[in-house]
């Protein structure tokens, strides 16, 4: 021990200010930006999911009741939504679901519409 007093307390004061936790809370906090991202990650494909579950009937109905209630479409679609959820047969009704995901894909092909 050839340190002088003064050079030890200047030795102790730089031992007292290291952080002997500084890489742990480092790692918990990428740690929390990870299952934070995750999380939002999980809501969104929840949603996605969500939203790809709902009727494509539905979809175009609630698209042409928006632009107008009380028009001919409106009116047509409510009862082809109508038709794929209460139709007898499940061939059918998968028919008509199809046929409207063919309506929803030639709106945004031909007049660049997004139905939501």
């Amino acid at each position: 021990m050839d340190e002088t007093p003064e050079e030890m307390d200047q030795i102790r004061r730089e031992a007292g200010e290291i952080n002997v936790n500084r890489y742990r809370n480092r790692f918990r906090l990428f740690g929390a930006i990870g299952m934070g991202a995750a999380m939002a990650g999980l809501v969104w494909l929840i949603l996605a999911m969500l939203d790809g579950k709902r009727n494509p009937c539905e979809r175009v109905r609630d698209h042409f009741c928006k632009k107008d209630p009380a028009g001919i479409q409106c009116t047509s679609y409510r009862e082809i939504m109508e038709e794929s959820l209460h139709d007898d047969s499940p061939a059918m009704r998968a028919n008509i679901k199809a046929q409207c995901q063919t309506k929803i894909d030639r709106l945004k092909e031909d007049d660049g519409v997004e139905v939501k």
